[in-house]
């Protein structure tokens, strides 16, 4: 079982109207991953690029602003609650080199060579079978380009996920759901390089990322404690979501460092070229 199959009630489509809610309303404020992203893809100015999974924008947004007007940026999801909160965030920035289409990563609707570069950012986890989900980027993608993924690293060695993740179940008197993690799918070393090759990309490169952010005094857990749980708390009466948030505060007082707190943040890398 998934822990989106764990959580009661569980609907994507509110979901994304969580993650719509509390997504920047124009520039990311998340942008070294979505940076990352685009240097590994090669992408120059003037380029048309795929962005699977773009959910609320990241990181087509920023690929936007990188290829300028002479360049596009598809932006493309399952979830039109989620791809809503991109096509908020480019109308505020009066971006118009974006499209947005609607649809499942298993059958993209367009035709072969058709993009300079795919990339998708936290995406490619959620299939039981990768594989082709890949396999359809490379034929979207023109010879000789990449398509990027990123992936989150392991649980373990993502503070802010663990432990949030950990006292939202204790406050509930749960316990953590057993079993594999899909959030945490191919986050071992070599497991996206193998994927990508046995997808037909070749020159593979997988770099892990791993950084220790600075979060600022305060309920910095915020964003991601709707984006997770909303679903779960959404019910909760005022006096018993104050007292989960200060379980919160108390969970996390060791990361806490003067007026700032530190947490180790980790993702995956990896990118592939299709054959020219």
């Amino acid at each position: 079982m998934t822990e989106q199959e764990h959580q009661p009630s569980f609907s994507w489509a509110e979901r994304g109207a969580y993650w719509s809610r509390t997504s920047p309303e124009g520039k990311s404020d998340m942008d070294a991953g979505n940076q990352a992203i685009a240097a590994a893809a090669g992408i120059r100015p003037g380029d048309d690029v795929l962005d699977i999974c773009s959910g609320t924008g990241e990181p087509s947004i920023s690929i936007a602003l990188h290829v300028g007007p002479e360049g596009s940026v598809t932006a493309y999801d399952l979830n039109p609650e989620m791809l809503q909160g991109a096509r908020d965030r480019a109308a505020n920035l009066e971006l118009a080199n974006m499209n947005f289409e609607i649809g499942d990563m298993m059958a993209l609707p367009f035709a072969d060579n058709s993009f300079d570069a795919v990339t998708c950012r936290f995406g490619i986890m959620f299939p039981d079978d990768g594989e082709p989900a890949v396999r359809e980027a490379a034929r979207v993608l023109k010879p000789g380009r990449r398509a990027v993924y990123m992936v989150h690293g392991p649980a373990e060695a993502n503070d802010l996920y663990r432990v949030l993740r950990k006292t939202v179940y204790a406050y509930f008197g749960e316990e953590e759901p057993p079993g594999p993690n899909r959030r945490s799918r191919y986050s071992g070393e070599g497991e996206l390089t193998a994927l990508l090759t046995a997808a037909g990309l070749e020159t593979i490169a997988e770099t892990p990322l791993a950084e220790m952010q600075e979060r600022p005094a305060g309920r910095f857990w915020q964003r991601l404690l709707e984006r997770q749980y909303g679903q779960r708390i959404k019910d909760l009466p005022p006096d018993g979501l104050e007292e989960l948030h200060r379980r919160i505060a108390e969970a996390f007082e060791p990361y806490k460092r003067g007026d700032h707190y530190e947490v180790l943040s980790t993702d995956r890398l990896g990118s592939g070229r299709k054959p020219a």
